[in-house]
């Protein structure tokens, strides 16, 4: 498997890769959807194509790091985001997280995409990575499992919400 210069971690069938301008259309067309968006740590729709554009610029901008793009290695489409990123208002916790837009959804992304970063986290020295899933959310639940995550329970210190929290850590 060649690697893509601008690749932050890659699997046999995805790249990851900072967001670009080039994204928003089909970024716009997920993160529209108030059914793929309802789960999400922020869960309002994006308003407009130019709403979706402001987003990932601020993303470039901040330079945020831990959420990127995914794209297909066959296609170039994108497919989804990845996340691993300090949780917010967290003691240094990181969290995994996985979006798979619609239209791509059941072929396995969700797994692929937190295996996946699961191992860049750990590669990159983390020993514990999180992954906060609202209860209701059935798929992600599903998804954090099958990474091989465990659940430790309900929380409602994380994004105003009560959500499973599921912790991996290094070695076991």
């Amino acid at each position: 498997m060649s690697r893509r210069h601008d690749a932050v971690f890659e699997t046999q069938r995805l790249v990851v890769v900072p967001w670009r301008d080039a994204h928003a259309a089909a970024a716009y067309e997920a993160y529209s959807q108030p059914e793929f968006v309802r789960y999400l740590g922020n869960p309002s729709p994006h308003a407009d194509l130019a709403h979706t554009r402001a987003w990932i610029a601020r993303i470039v901008a901040s330079e945020r790091a831990g959420f990127w793009a995914v794209e297909s290695r066959s296609t170039s489409d994108l497919v989804g985001a990845a996340q691993l990123q300090p949780l917010p208002g967290g003691d240094g916790e990181w969290e995994v997280g996985w979006h798979v837009f619609p239209a791509h959804q059941r072929n396995g992304y969700a797994t692929e995409i937190g295996r996946a970063a699961v191992a860049h986290g750990f590669a990159n020295d983390l020993n514990e990575i999180y992954a906060v899933v609202r209860p209701e959310n059935t798929p992600s639940l599903a998804v954090a499992r099958a990474v091989g995550m465990t659940s430790i329970g309900r929380t409602d210190r994380y994004y105003g919400i009560t959500a499973e929290l599921f912790v991996i850590r290094r070695g076991g």
